[in-house]
């Protein structure tokens, strides 16, 4: 075949530290895909071989590419439209070598099933999920209990795409204020949906009935406002991706009640493994009932409440082997935040991700107390 080009796209992150990320240049023929970055131009050529977990995903925002290159999960996110004889062909190139497509339909019902998954894994069944415009004090208030650049300074990247880590596959897409109304009726997930049987792996390891289950049953209250941080990854400590969300409630006995049950000693490590089993069930549609978790020692520099859990995850498909996945949960007045993390060495990493709980800690007992 003859060689394919496509230009006005960017690259997050960059192939190399500090390297340039626009304007770029994909070339693609039969042995391998090339990227023509910056002005002046630095090439990198990638045979296909080596070009993993390609996905097309086209959306009302635009056409994006997403792969796994040397372990790195990259993602090119086309500027301007894309003619439609231009999106066949690159999409002929891409298929024939691997790759899958999620067309917009797809991939919006996606996104909002992950996000509904989210609120009630933090406070039992959900309804009426809007989009809220995120103008008062409280919201203003929730968007800075999360994780932001300035935590992780240094080599880290990050991405407010909800596709550029498995994280975001349990959380609403980055940055967008998700309301939801609690007193709205609510109707429970489908019996054999990941996030329901994680809360059956749940409940059974934590020795509670769904009746009185306030995580994943029937027992809790959702939050009034939820919203994520972006996605920071890096390939010090042996590699790690961490990200957080943080929720308003109406009611400060809510969170206690909530407080209560994640005080069990138990918690941390079937949280994780609940956390586990939906995150693994979500991307392959099988739900291992994970059950080798363990909790995770939190200690904390500042006043205030904190449990955590890890439990081994392995998606093949994706380039995950034998990563952990880290769930630190912390609460204080109307407000919970849930520090997420997958890291290859938790020995290496463990230090960082106290540190950056203790940061979200010190953030939601301050805000706590103006609130109050």
């Amino acid at each position: 075949m003859s060689v394919l080009r496509s230009e006005g796209w960017i690259v997050r992150p960059s192939f190399a530290p500090h390297g340039p990320t626009s304007p770029v240049t994909l070339l693609m023929d039969e042995t391998g895909l090339t990227q023509l970055a910056g002005d002046p131009v630095v090439a990198w050529q990638t045979p296909w071989s080596e070009v993993t977990s390609v996905r097309l995903v086209r959306s009302r925002a635009g056409v994006s590419i997403i792969a796994i290159v040397g372990g790195v999960l990259y993602q090119w996110r086309r500027v301007g439209p894309m003619g439609r004889t231009q999106l066949e062909e690159v999409r002929a190139v891409l298929v024939a070598h691997g790759a899958r497509e999620l067309p917009r339909g797809r991939r919006n019902t996606a996104l909002i099933v992950a996000a509904l998954v989210t609120l009630a894994s933090f406070g039992g069944y959900f309804g009426g999920l809007l989009n809220h415009p995120g103008t008062s004090s409280v919201v203003t208030s929730l968007e800075s209990l999360n994780l932001n650049a300035r935590d992780v300074a240094g080599t880290w990247s990050s991405s407010s795409l909800a596709s550029s880590s498995l994280l975001a596959t349990l959380l609403p897409v980055p940055g967008q204020v998700q309301s939801v109304n609690p007193a709205t009726t609510s109707t429970a997930p489908p019996q054999a949906s990941p996030f329901a049987l994680a809360g059956v792996n749940f409940q059974r390891c934590l020795s509670v009935a769904s009746v009185d289950d306030r995580i994943f049953g029937l027992a809790g209250t959702s939050p009034r406002y939820e919203v994520s941080s972006p996605v920071f990854y890096s390939s010090d400590l042996g590699g790690v991706q961490v990200e957080s969300t943080a929720q308003y409630y109406d009611s400060t006995p809510s969170v206690a009640l909530d407080v209560a049950e994640m005080s069990r000693p138990s918690f941390g490590r079937c949280f994780a493994q609940a956390v586990g089993d939906e995150l693994i069930g979500a991307n392959t549609g099988v739900t291992p009932q994970l059950s080798k978790g363990q909790n995770l020692a939190t200690p904390t520099f500042v006043k205030g409440w904190s449990r955590g859990g890890e439990v081994m995850v392995s998606l093949p498909s994706l380039q995950v082997v034998n990563a952990h996945l880290v769930v630190i949960e912390e609460a204080a007045s109307h407000y919970e935040v849930t520090l997420f993390a997958l890291v290859a060495d938790l020995t290496r990493a463990r230090a960082t991700l106290i540190s950056l709980a203790n940061e979200l800690l010190a953030r939601v007992t301050s805000t706590s107390a103006v609130s109050a």
